[in-house]
């Protein structure tokens, strides 16, 4: 792995992502536009047209999701996966608390709206096939409310995953790993992501760089 520039997001879901797959296209597949009236002026047609094409672009979002809200820490796992899929930067960029991080393969924090975009674009160039295995979410913390409810909760979020992907050679490589990733209740009962750990520190650290790579 030491070899691989191109890290991963982990937490994407409990099933085979494959980015680029016919599962992406479907996810983000646009409804048919009407044509115009065959009878219209030609002018009037290419307004219409542009107008059904906007329509379709807003509704397009939310058929792949960038405006569901997760209310679990399962769910914001899903639909990371969803949208990882569907190469849907700005649904991804939108499960991210603005100062949320993502560790790197080499130890350095990926922070940040802006980063994190800049690294799914690059990531995305290495067409990544990736299964995920959740194994253990563990909710605790906040602060309970008048109403004894507890709320702005942090969960963690464990488990394994195997990734395949291209290298810089342009072969296809492959390697497995272990995963914690951090996730945050806001105050309105939704979740977001504090932090995206594809490398958390296990074993002897000695041999931490070449365990699963």
């Amino acid at each position: 792995m030491s070899k691989i520039k191109h890290t991963l997001p982990i937490a994407a879901a409990s099933i085979v992502l494959t980015v680029g797959s016919i599962a992406g296209p479907r996810i983000i597949q646009t409804e048919s536009v009407a044509a115009a009236s065959n009878t219209a002026e030609s002018s009037s047609t290419t307004e219409a047209a542009s107008g059904a094409e906007v329509s379709a672009n807003a509704e397009t979002k939310t058929k792949a999701g960038v405006r569901a809200l997760a209310t679990s820490p399962e769910e914001l796992l899903k639909l990371l996966g969803e949208r990882i899929v569907a190469k849907d930067i700005d649904g991804i960029i939108a499960l991210q608390e603005p100062e949320a991080a993502i560790v790197d393969w080499d130890g350095s924090i990926i922070r940040g709206h802006a980063a994190i975009r800049a690294f799914y674009i690059d990531w995305f160039k290495s067409n990544p096939v990736l299964t995920v295995n959740p194994r253990q979410t563990v909710v605790a913390g906040g602060w309970r409310a008048w109403d004894n409810k507890v709320r702005q909760r942090t969960a963690a979020i464990m488990g394994d995953y195997s990734l395949e992907q291209d290298a810089a050679d342009g072969t296809r490589v492959s390697f497995t790993g272990n995963f914690c990733d951090t996730v945050r209740e806001q105050l309105d009962g939704t979740w977001l992501y504090v932090q995206d750990n594809p490398y958390p520190p296990h074993g002897d650290p000695a041999a931490s760089t070449t365990a699963h790579h």
